[in-house]
């Protein structure tokens, strides 16, 4: 992998953010690492080894929010922009290469959700065959209004992501809204005596740095109510026994005790890549 400095020629490095998608049933992972603008590397983590692989690069946008892991870690399938061209891909995990390929000509829609190791639902409501469309793979393509409950009714991030999320295990407890600003606010237990919560908030004007939709996380200790927050959180998860997240290019764990978090330790640093062509193995 390439190092930068961490100032070159004078100019701050670019703002790395990051979000993870972990399977369900299996210990792989697809960190979605993005920065500098245009350009977004995907990775693969074994989370029982701890061990990430650089895969490839995309010199374009993905959209996470519409994007998704089978439960076997074995698939996934994004939704991604580049020079005005959009189009949703189902590749092996982590790379990029489509096994099956659905071009579009907007932002609307795209992307989708797997609803077993074997089928995934495409989001898109005028889905139609064109001749840039390719299926190679095996997996069965679920069509229509889609799967699991919608906690908000559009096919766009919030429809998709709010979907996954529920099915994951999160439960909705409260939502807020100050003047154009919203909060979905989102719980999973960690153990007996804390619970992960994800602040989920949508603005008209970027925030702190962090986009029109932006998360922060808190821990509350469900006997005295503390919160502690954690607002340089911008994903975070249950992985186990213990709580994984990402944090100023930095993906993170630490152990959740009945008394609080374990000391955290550093799994990987993606601050320091850059661009570098990468070819598929398949």
């Amino acid at each position: 992998m390439k190092r930068t400095d961490t100032n070159v020629n004078g100019k701050t490095p670019p703002k790395v953010k990051i979000h993870v998608l972990l399977a369900r049933e299996s210990p792989m992972a697809v960190v979605i690492r993005r920065g500098p603008a245009k350009q977004t590397a995907v990775l693969g983590w074994n989370r029982r080894t701890d061990s990430f692989e650089v895969a490839q690069w995309l010199k374009g946008r993905i959209y996470h929010y519409r994007s998704d892991i089978s439960p076997d870690g074995k698939h996934w399938i994004y939704f991604a922009i580049k020079e005005g061209q959009t189009w949703t891909v189902v590749a092996k995990t982590p790379w990029l290469k489509a096994l099956d390929f659905y071009p579009k000509d907007d932002a609307w829609d795209g992307g989708g959700l797997f609803v077993s190791d074997a089928a995934y639902w495409l989001n898109d409501r005028y889905f139609a065959n064109t001749p840039e469309q390719r299926k190679t793979s095996q997996l069965k393509v679920v069509t229509g209004k889609g799967p699991y409950p919608p906690v908000i009714g559009n096919s766009e991030c919030l429809g998709i992501y709010f979907r996954r999320l529920l099915r994951d295990g999160w439960i909705i407890s409260d939502t807020k809204q100050d003047g154009h600003e919203k909060m979905w606010a989102f719980r999973k237990s960690l153990n007996a005596s804390w619970t992960l919560v994800k602040f989920f908030y949508t603005t008209l004007k970027e925030h702190k740095d962090k986009g029109i939709y932006y998360e922060e996380h808190a821990l509350v200790n469900m006997a005295t109510g503390e919160v502690f927050s954690h607002e340089d959180w911008e994903w975070a998860d249950v992985d186990g026994k213990r709580l994984v997240w990402a944090e100023k290019g930095f993906i993170r764990c630490a152990e959740m005790t009945e008394t609080g978090l374990a000391e955290p330790r550093n799994l990987f640093d993606c601050n320091p890549l850059t661009f570098e062509a990468h070819r598929a193995p398949y």
